[in-house]
């Protein structure tokens, strides 16, 4: 409710019905798990204008709510969502599945590790909680309602746990993740001293020193007019903290350039992702906090476990802070010679025959992907030395299936969508790759609905599709010609099945087959033999297995440990340790490839050589 009203049955998107109705729903929402009367639900939705019928038709929404929200509840059953009682009506779901309640319990969380004196805990879980909002006005809610004390009230809190939320970022160092928030609350209250001196640090740690004095001037300006009076101490001292600093850069003689923040920095290359990340808050919160200290970020992970889309994502939020932009250079269709320095350079602007591309980025603030660079890695790894030694004001993102390989390089492991058992605990909605498919299905068929079978179905198939986004996606678009039970059939071979018609999408995400066999490409003759005498062993094993099967290899002795760091560097293996020491494991796909390797060797061996 934190922005437009949204309700899912499960992971299935449905439409809570008029005006009234939402707001009948909104009211027993605001107070989960609290039995609300008729007289505050009447109060609420009309206020003082209520018809005469308003009492039936209170009964009335709420009798469609339980149809709504349970289809399948048999004539006067028992409801397991909206019951009444003498007091009214009360809201039985998760508090965890509502988003107001949500923010509220993350918001008490963040405030005790703040007591422990816990900041990047505190930090993070200010950011959950301030994603929530998708409209700290509250639109919707306040023509919906007249329960102006409760929204009042909820806003108050939103302004408070931005101030904090701003505040613990600037404390660790993370003002361009904070700076959205920072400039929303600035603008939510204009009188707020606290607010436009954080909102001014923030635009200062973020390197845009003179937006910070212009906005310190247009306070300035406002008071005086607006209440006669001149800036207070808290927002004067930031102001001198501002000054204290290098003066910013010059123009040209003569030029004079737009404010900043009206201008919005360029994007090169393949644009950000359309979608909704899910279930990827956190990556995207590590992702954004690593690049505000690290100028190289490698993310690496199995194929198609959402590589690209989040780094894009990251590049997105930070766009508006970077004043040279976000460059972005798809290696997917590179071969290893490929030239990254001239398609950089062109992508930069300049002639394919310029020099480095560091000559041409010079002191900018930028942020560069390249993305899909597991088959150029020495040409990306020469490219990245350059720019990152000679472009101090520069930061790297690249998305391959293993490392660079660079000294300074900070690299972020992504894994499928499966929950962990922390996660499993406080989880109550339906899996993250559940709602990937719902999602995914309800857009190439639109008005599709899961019923109770149709998602234990679906989780199911995810599991034999490793909860990876782009075979769950994948999967998905296939429900535009195939009924649930024809792709369940599908799954016998999903390498070669799951390939629904795509456009626009690199020829490695158009089917799993073209993803795992560019994995592949990535290994030397060696590797492949072991990965295929993998296929000999369970999904998990110990090294110890592994070493006795690749004992006799035709391509020279096998150290074994060191083989299986490399498997898993290339993400075609995980590990995880217990008591006896390491776990190694496959995906199931993966699994499948090393066991069919010589079939699919023989049978794609044109595709395997151009991929390699």
């Amino acid at each position: 409710m934190l922005g437009s009203i949204q309700v899912h049955r499960g992971p299935v998107p449905i439409d809570p019905g008029p005006g009234k109705q939402r707001a009948v729903l909104a009211v027993l929402a605001l107070h989960v798990g609290h039995a609300v009367s008729i007289d505050a639900l009447l109060g609420a939705v009309w206020d003082g204008t209520q018809p005469a019928s308003a009492r039936q038709l209170v009964h009335t929404y709420v009798a469609r709510l339980r149809r709504l929200l349970e289809p399948d509840l048999p004539p006067r059953g028992r409801t397991n969502i909206i019951s009444s009682g003498p007091g009214g009506y009360r809201l039985l779901t998760g508090r965890e599945l509502v988003d107001v309640t949500r923010f509220e319990l993350l918001y008490r969380r963040a405030q005790q590790f703040s007591s422990a004196d816990e900041p990047q805990r505190t930090f993070e879980l200010l950011g959950e909680a301030m994603r929530l909002w998708r409209d700290p006005e509250l639109t919707e809610l306040s023509a919906l309602l007249h329960a102006s004390d409760t929204l009042d009230l909820l806003r108050r809190t939103w302004s408070e746990a931005a101030l904090d939320y701003v505040r613990a970022g600037l404390d660790v160092r993370q003002a361009p993740a904070v700076l959205p928030v920072a400039r929303r609350l600035a603008a939510t209250e204009p009188m707020n001293e606290t607010a436009q001196a954080l909102y001014m640090v923030a635009l200062e740690q973020t390197g845009r020193r003179a937006a910070a004095v212009r906005h310190f001037d247009d306070i300035r300006v406002m008071l005086k007019a607006e209440l006669g009076v001149g800036p207070g101490s808290q927002l004067s001292d930031a102001y001198r903290a501002v000054l204290a600093g290098d003066e910013p850069a010059a123009g040209p003689a003569g030029a004079v350039s737009a404010p900043a923040e009206q201008i919005r920095p360029p994007w090169r290359g393949r644009g950000p992702g359309l979608g909704q990340l899910i279930y990827r808050e956190r990556d995207l919160d590590a992702v954004m906090c690593l690049l505000a200290g690290q100028r190289l970020l490698t993310v690496t992970g199995p194929p198609g476990c959402g590589k690209s889309a989040l780094a894009l994502h990251a590049a997105a939020c930070l766009r508006d802070n970077l004043p040279g932009g976000v460059v972005v250079l798809d290696c997917a269709d590179l071969g290893p010679t490929a030239r990254l320095d001239r398609r950089l350079s062109m992508l930069l602007g300049a002639e394919p025959a310029t020099g480095a591309p560091s000559r041409l980025i010079g002191e900018q603030q930028m942020l560069i992907v390249f993305d899909d660079a597991e088959l150029v890695m020495d040409g990306c790894a020469e490219v990245v030395d350059d720019v990152v030694r000679a472009c101090p004001n520069v930061s790297v993102v690249v998305t391959s299936r293993e490392p660079l390989g660079v000294p300074y390089e900070t690299v972020w492991r992504l894994r499928p969508l499966r929950l962990s058992r922390d996660d499993e605990a406080c989880w109550e909605a339906e899996p993250p790759a559940v709602q990937l498919f719902a999602r995914r299905a309800a857009q190439v068929r639109p008005g599709l609905r899961l019923g109770a079978d149709e998602v234990r179905t679906v989780e199911t198939l995810c599991e034999q599709l490793d909860h990876l986004p782009l075979a769950v996606e994948l999967a998905a678009e296939c429900l535009a010609t195939d009924t649930l039970d024809e792709l369940s059939r599908r799954l016998d071979d999903p390498l070669r099945e799951l390939r629904p018609p795509r456009r626009g999408q690199p020829l490695h995400h158009r089917s799993l087959q073209a993803a795992l066999l560019r994995s592949l490409g990535c290994l030397d003759q060696q590797e492949r033999w072991c990965l295929r005498r993998l296929g000999e062993l369970p999904l998990r094993f110990r090294a110890e297995q592994a070493e006795a099967l690749w004992r006799s290899s035709p391509h020279g002795p096998v150290d074994g440990r060191l083989m299986l760091r490399r498997l898993a560097d290339k993400s075609l293996l995980f590990v995880h340790h217990d008591l006896a020491g390491p776990v190694y494991g496959k995906l199931r796909l993966v699994h499948r490839v090393a066991v069919g390797l010589g079939t699919a060797e023989h049978r794609f061996g044109e595709h395997a050589v151009a991929v390699r």
